[in-house]
């Protein structure tokens, strides 16, 4: 299993947000009376949203080449420390068809922001 890259720095606190699971509930509505609702399924990924800075253009390189080889397009999971916990866990890309973002932030400093799942 890939292994999160060593040299990337720890997350940016500010910019962890954390989702619960999507669609582990299945709520119906009654002709009378209150909504009923049951669990839909005894695990879902939870969102998370990450961003590391400031990453120079090596940094950049090395993390395209581990997204593009090691996780074959985003496409596999890999291990990580959970940035709230420091557990290490499973996770993966969340978004296909925007994995991550790179903006610039000053000369040869980039930021990345990722949009990951924590897997049951």
């Amino acid at each position: 299993m890939p292994t999160w890259p060593a040299f990337m720095p720890e997350p940016l606190r500010e910019s962890i947000t954390l989702s619960g699971p999507k669609g582990a509930v299945l709520r119906t509505q009654m002709d009378a009376g209150p909504a009923k609702q049951r669990q839909r399924f005894t695990a879902a990924p939870k969102s998370l949203s990450l961003a590391y800075e400031p990453l120079n253009e090596n940094d950049v390189i090395l993390f395209e080449d581990f997204f593009e080889v090691n996780l074959q397009q985003g496409a596999l999971e890999f291990d990580m420390p959970h940035p709230i916990s420091e557990i290490v866990s499973k996770f993966r890309f969340a978004d296909p068809d925007e994995p991550y973002r790179l903006s610039q932030i000053g000369k040869n400093a980039y930021r990345l922001t990722v949009s990951i799942e924590l897997l049951p």
